[in-house]
């Protein structure tokens, strides 16, 4: 997979880019459109993902989203319950918590 640790990804596309095992650590991923995009195994700690563009084709299964941001992210309901499922940490950029970000019942 890409590093991206860290990189300002305002606005770019990753439109169905497979992303497996990719590094995102850190990385401001504001308004990223991530349609369809595979993102399995992929380190989003403390990423900034707010306002993506997902889809329900949109994987993110074994993703490691500690500290991740996904405020304002619409998610599908399945792929919501996944990620809270591995919920935790706080955003270390934007303060807010990662299950918080990602309305977890």
């Amino acid at each position: 997979g890409g590093v991206f640790e860290k990189t300002k990804l305002l606005g770019a596309s990753f439109f169905d880019a497979t992303l497996d095992d990719s590094t995102f650590v850190g990385a401001d991923m504001r308004q990223v459109n991530l349609e369809m995009a595979s993102l399995v195994n992929a380190d989003l700690r403390n990423a900034v993902i707010t306002e993506a563009y997902v889809t329900g084709a949109t994987s993110f299964e074994n993703a490691n989203i500690e500290g991740a941001d996904f405020t304002d992210t619409y998610l599908r309901k399945d792929q919501q319950k996944d990620l809270c499922s591995r919920a935790k940490g706080t955003n270390p950029t934007t303060g807010v918590d990662t299950a918080d970000s990602l309305m977890c019942p």
